[in-house]
């Protein structure tokens, strides 16, 4: 072993310029594609979240928007409510009105049938009584009476009115 002691060992060269050959390939070959595959996956994922972001604010638009219809579509109804209400009540006071109306047309009517009916009867009670008047006088003039004759007459007479009735 008498050799140089400086000895240049090859080698070592050899596996210096085949990693750099490896790490020029896999630039060349590897990283860049590699590099570009994770910025197309970067690319993408921001553009699933952007996506999804207005996806969010679209939801929440609609969101309000519906809420909006909802409080809208509650107030139409409150208001056809009080409307359908209102219309009620005035329809019922204006039937309540008219059946007052036609209660007092009754009323006058029958009040009116019950003039009639009491003027009848008066009428009927006076034609009986001048009939029965009538009646008594041509007896006592046909019978010549004394008193007694003429209180048996008299009893007689309110008994045939009593009768009557």
């Amino acid at each position: 072993m008498g050799g140089n002691p400086i000895q240049f060992d090859y080698t070592v060269v050899a596996t210096v310029l085949s990693f750099l050959l490896l790490v020029w390939l896999l630039s060349k070959k590897a990283w860049g594609p590699l590099m570009k595959m994770m910025e197309e996956r970067r690319t993408h994922i921001e553009s699933m979240l952007s996506q999804a972001e207005n996806e969010r604010q679209q939801a929440e638009q609609i969101k309000h928007e519906y809420q909006e219809e909802m409080r809208k579509a509650r107030q139409e109804a409150q208001e056809v409510i009080a409307k359908a209400t209102k219309v009620s009540e005035a329809r019922a006071a204006e039937i309540l009105a008219e059946s007052h109306v036609e209660a007092e047309k009754i009323k006058k009517s029958a009040l009116v049938d019950i003039e009639r009916e009491r003027d009848r009867a008066i009428s009927e009670v006076k034609a009986q009584v001048a009939d029965l008047s009538v009646l008594v006088a041509e007896k006592i003039i046909r019978q010549k009476l004394d008193m007694k004759s003429q209180g048996q007459l008299i009893e007689q007479f309110i008994q045939e009115v009593g009768d009557m009735q």
